[in-house]
């Protein structure tokens, strides 16, 4: 047995671990600068969302700054670490007491810590929106990555799998003024092409009538996402406050998710205040047919097995939509209201859509508005021959000058589909089979101090389709934020849920399944303490404990982590370590924890089982213009000798993997 898996060794380092960084801080403390708060954000969850997506964004909004002295609140709002009120109060300063100069100014409007944030998506220059600062100024960036496992998975070598064991990443990007372009090539692990997915996007924005178009793949997102959520990155659970769908519209599809996004072209023209978005797509997609049926999306992305590769872009979808927005902006009124309606098709009866040959149609109605301080959002959305209806609509309000607050209310119905839904939900992203009613706080306590809340209660008028009574549940959950000193930094996060799980009786001869009554208790704390202006600690303890009700007895599962990490910066160098120790019952306690990784990289592990896991990671700006990155990961397990199932079963209790990467900007 690994000599850190032994029990006592275990609960010393783990006590170790979580009082190293309060011993420093003792001896050492100096001006903490403003930290990485989105890493902090995606942690939140144990499914952020499409993370990837969001990466890929904000990086094209460093590229193409938001010009925040034009910008309106949608504008604004397409940053995730900026809330409505604060984005009605840029606008208001703007125009009462004129420019925004710089960070400052920010820091007198928002505060230091979101301006921080937000500054590096802003430009504050007085140009007009879709002209170059320089006419002749060209920027563009490579990004490659090089991923593998070891030991490699058994479907490798196998031969069941019939790639390598090895992931490439390349991603070419060029701007030039309102002009983006961007080409993108990723093969996974145990895929045998290396272009298995491919990407291109064209982008151009700010000409007069013409105020955006797009050309290759592209993402489309209307109201709150019960028709178009293809931008609806982060899910319930991140944000206390964060129901309400940002911004949308069109958007280049930059991701190397090899779903969720369109193919073909699409185009914004505006007059005044009214704004017309057409869209037209014709996509392969990966699908499984049956008797010349198609009986579901295969999404995955993956294309390894015989069977995987047979079921590669065998279907295409067909897209058209018109989405109609008229704006408002008469001071005591502002945001928008419109329609979209859209139709599409397989070639073939989808099962999910209702079979029949002919396109599938939908359409959706919504508003966005603002009153005074008071934020209106909703979103009315029918699909289907048989017009069903799903909805959703809320308010975000502030309840005094330093609490914010959204109530919401959802009602999404069971025989809902469209294929391009995002919306908020607890699992009904698809804004099918569920209701809901949520409220959410959002309070700066006092200034060193936040707390942040949300209760959501919510039911499943079908549970399965194994079991098709229905089923409710809520969820409760608390952040806290405490700022001891400028040096140090503590988080707590509390969460309680109630729900149920269609399960399998396998002890009874007719297999029946049943609503099995779930209850999960959370608590998590978080130390970060900046001893120098070089080093940073971080130290975490996150203790999960879930019960579950059966009709004759009770299981109940627990599960604790305890990490350290340390992160030095120095110059064009930095270094990350994480030394990570873990102890679940099974995976219903898995304990999942975001891990730094790769620039553009989002890394949510799941820990289950017992053991200790470690990683580093290191970044080298060799050049002003070149940055290389590597990152080495392993974790030993006590309780087996191997991880993962079937092909993907890899033969080692301690597995780990490598990931080196290189970005060049010119």
């Amino acid at each position: 047995m690994h000599f850190f898996c032994s029990p006592l060794v275990r609960s010393r380092l783990a006590v170790a671990l979580l009082a190293l960084p309060l011993t420093v801080q003792s001896f050492v403390s100096v001006p903490a600068a403003a930290g990485d708060e989105l890493s902090v954000l995606l942690d939140q969850s144990d499914a952020p969302g499409d993370v990837e997506s969001l990466l890929d964004e904000l990086s094209f909004l460093k590229d193409q700054k938001i010009a925040v002295n034009l910008a309106d609140i949608d504008d604004l709002l397409v940053l995730p670490f900026l809330s409505v009120p604060d984005a009605r109060s840029i606008v208001e300063y703007r125009l009462s007491k004129g420019v925004i100069a710089g960070q400052a100014d920010l820091d007198n409007i928002v505060g230091p810590d979101i301006a921080s944030q937000i500054a590096p998506f802003l430009d504050f220059s007085l140009l007009k929106k879709g002209l170059p600062r320089d006419p002749v100024a060209v920027n563009g960036k490579w990004t490659t990555r090089w991923f593998q496992e070891s030991p490699p998975r058994q479907g490798i070598v196998t031969g069941a799998y019939a790639g390598d064991n090895y992931k490439m990443y390349n991603r070419f990007q060029l701007t030039y003024g309102d002009i983006f372009i961007s080409a993108l090539q990723e093969k996974d692990t145990g895929e045998p092409d290396l272009d298995d997915f491919t990407s291109f996007s064209f982008n151009l924005s700010g000409r007069g009538l013409l105020r955006q178009l797009v050309a290759g793949n592209y993402a489309v997102t209307t109201g709150q996402g019960l028709l178009f959520g293809q931008s609806r990155y982060l899910s319930k659970g991140v944000q206390p406050t964060g129901v309400s769908l940002r911004k949308g519209g069109l958007k280049p599809y930059t991701s190397s998710a090899e779903n969720g996004f369109m193919q073909g072209a699409g185009l914004v023209l505006g007059s005044g205040p009214l704004e017309m978005m057409f869209f037209y797509s014709n996509n392969p997609v990966d699908a499984s047919v049956y008797d010349n049926v198609m009986t579901a999306l295969r999404v995955s992305g993956y294309h390894r097995t015989e069977s995987e590769l047979l079921h590669r872009d065998n279907i295409n979808e067909e897209v058209a939509g018109l989405s109609l927005h008229y704006r408002l902006d008469d001071g005591a009124l502002q945001g928008s209201a419109g329609a979209t309606v859209m139709g599409y098709g397989y070639g073939v009866p989808f099962d999910d859509a209702g079979v029949h040959e002919s396109w599938y149609d939908a359409a959706s109605f919504d508003v966005n508005l603002t009153a005074g301080s008071v934020h209106f959002f909703g979103e009315a959305a029918l699909t289907g021959s048989e017009r069903y209806l799903s909805w959703i609509a809320g308010a975000e309000f502030p309840l005094s000058a330093s609490i914010e607050s959204v109530i919401a209310v959802r009602d999404y119905h069971s025989r809902y589909f469209s294929p391009f839904a995002g919306a908020f939900a607890e699992r009904a992203d698809d804004a099918a089979n569920e209701e809901g009613y949520y409220v959410g706080i959002q309070a700066k306590v006092l200034r060193n101090l936040q707390v942040g809340a949300y209760y959501d209660i919510f039911r499943f008028p079908e549970l399965s389709r194994y079991y098709g009574l229905s089923s409710t549940g809520q969820e409760a959950k608390v952040f806290i934020v405490y700022r001891q000193k400028p040096s140090l930094r503590w988080d707590l996060l509390l969460q309680h849920q109630y729900k149920e799980n269609a399960e399998k009786n396998d002890d009874e001869p007719t297999g029946y399944y049943s609503a099995v009554p779930y209850t999960s208790d959370r608590i998590r704390i978080d130390m970060t303490a900046k001893i120098s202006r070089l080093l940073t600690l971080k130290t975490r303890g996150d203790y999960r404990m879930v019960t579950a009700d059966y009709q004759t007895f009770r299981e109940r599962y627990e599960g604790w982590l305890v990490y350290a990490q340390s992160n030095l910066a120095s110059g064009p160098l930095s270094f990350k370590t994480r030394w990570t120790l873990f102890d679940t019952d099974g995976y219903d306690a898995a304990v999942y924890v975001y891990e730094d990784d790769l620039p553009q990289v989002f890394n949510l592990q799941s820990y289950y089982g017992r053991g200790t896991s470690a990683f580093a990671l290191l970044s080298l700006k060799a050049s002003p213009n070149v940055r290389l990155s590597g990152r080495v990961e392993k974790t030993w397990y006590s309780d087996r000798d191997a991880v993962g199932s079937g092909h993907d079963l890899r033969l080692s209790g301690s597995p780990g993997s490598y990931h080196l990467g290189c970005s060049l900007v010119f």
